[in-house]
């Protein structure tokens, strides 16, 4: 008997803990972190990749803000709902982020930043999750 809450004890704890790794993983990457916090990550990663000055990261984390808020809702209101036409308003907020973007940064600055987004780890069309992007 006393092996078996034990070994219950055991199991009971490992899921803990494989729980609280998770959920500190989402909160790592920006997935499950509120909108703000995903704002600036994104900024600080496009200040970093970008060398951003800081007016310009303070514009751009007023962008970034104002889209995290946006997609957040989208999210909430579109739980159970159509996916592709989700994917479609997501999209087209994207778009409309970077139409504002294109305003804040420089021409190298914004073609550097598309290349990020859909190159490699972290990028839209790489292996994982945006670093900070939504």
């Amino acid at each position: 008997m006393k092996k078996s809450k034990r070994l219950f004890l055991l199991i009971a704890l490992c899921l803990a803990s494989t729980t609280a790794s998770l959920q500190a993983q989402q909160g790592a990457n920006g997935r499950g972190s509120d909108p703000a916090q995903r704002a600036e990550m994104q900024t600080t990663r496009m200040k970093e990749e970008l060398g951003l000055s800081d007016k310009q990261a303070e514009k751009v984390k007023a962008i970034n803000t104002k889209y995290a808020n946006k997609m957040k809702e989208l999210r909430e209101t579109n739980r159970d709902g159509d996916r592709t036409a989700m994917r479609e308003a997501m999209t087209s907020l994207r778009q409309e982020q970077s139409e504002e973007l294109k305003s804040v940064l420089t021409a190298e600055q914004f073609e550097k930043w598309q290349q990020l987004q859909s190159e490699g780890p972290g990028g839209r069309n790489g292996n994982g999750p945006p670093n900070g992007n939504n």
